[in-house]
């Protein structure tokens, strides 16, 4: 696909995708996320969702936190259950309130790219995040295409990745939560198309290898969402929800500003 799509809805309107980079993401428009949507409406979304993994909707100005989460809710349950780090909505506890306090710029940069499904049994999560209080310029969020990054490996590498399993862990944020194993190569369960699963919060071993070999996997895996082919950079404004596919990408929350932001999230399986 190149190019503007336009996928009409027979009943209600159409939603217009422009692509937003060269091998994933697309902005969303013709669509009100503060109203119910039609089953076309949804299934448009979805098959989008597919086809480009990280999609951008502007101008949702009137969704509250239900809107939000009845969104949301098209797509999977909800997760509920409280965060080790960010508070529920005091209204909708499905709702969780991102806020990220960065006072000042001149800190020790930590790389943060991760992806939210990872220190779950389940990993079938897709995120919904809106922006609340964001800056006008600044703190945007990187997203990187795990697909890509799977298909560009050369041959020898597909095979070596092909059956290894990453060990993953919430670290301080759970101190108490035991590790969960999720394989290296995610499979979509109706195409077969393949994905990296290996980020560098979460991601702590491989399973059966020594340290010294995990390490160098590790080191090769982790540096895949740094690749700009891969990457996606969304600038945040008011009224901007952007849903994403946890397994077949990663996101990075760029520190360049001090700002208090506050962001929405609900995610689902």
């Amino acid at each position: 696909m190149t190019g503007a799509l336009t996928i009409p809805d027979q009943e209600t309107a159409a939603i217009t995708l422009r692509r937003l980079a060269g091998c994933f993401g697309a902005q969303v428009s013709g669509i009100d996320l503060s109203q119910p949507l039609s089953e076309e409406q949804v299934k448009a979304v979805a098959d989008a969702l597919y086809d480009y993994r990280v999609l951008v909707f502007r101008d949702q100005h009137d969704v509250g936190p239900s809107a939000l989460e009845r969104f949301a809710r098209y797509f999977g349950a909800p997760e509920v259950e409280p965060h080790p780090q960010h508070a529920d909505h005091p209204d909708t506890p499905a709702v969780k309130v991102l806020h990220s306090n960065s006072d000042r710029i001149d800190a020790p940069v930590v790389e943060s790219w991760h992806t939210d499904g990872a220190t779950r049994q389940d990993t079938r999560y897709l995120s919904v995040l809106q922006a609340i209080d964001v800056p006008p310029y600044g703190r945007d969020t990187m997203f990187a295409d795990m697909v890509s990054a799977y298909d560009r490996l050369s041959e020898p590498m597909k095979a070596i990745v092909e059956d290894l399993v990453g060990i993953n862990s919430w670290g301080n944020q759970k101190p108490g939560a035991p590790p969960v194993e999720h394989p290296i190569v995610f499979r979509d369960r109706h195409s077969g198309r393949k994905s990296l699963y290996a980020n560098k919060i979460y991601t702590i071993g491989i399973k059966g290898m020594r340290p010294d070999e995990s390490q160098a996997m590790l080191d090769f895996l982790l540096a895949q969402p740094r690749i700009p082919e891969f990457q996606l950079r969304v600038s945040w404004e008011p009224g901007t929800i952007v849903l994403w596919d946890n397994e077949t990408t990663q996101h990075y929350l760029v520190l360049d500003k001090a700002y208090d932001r506050v962001m929405h999230r609900v995610m689902v399986n």
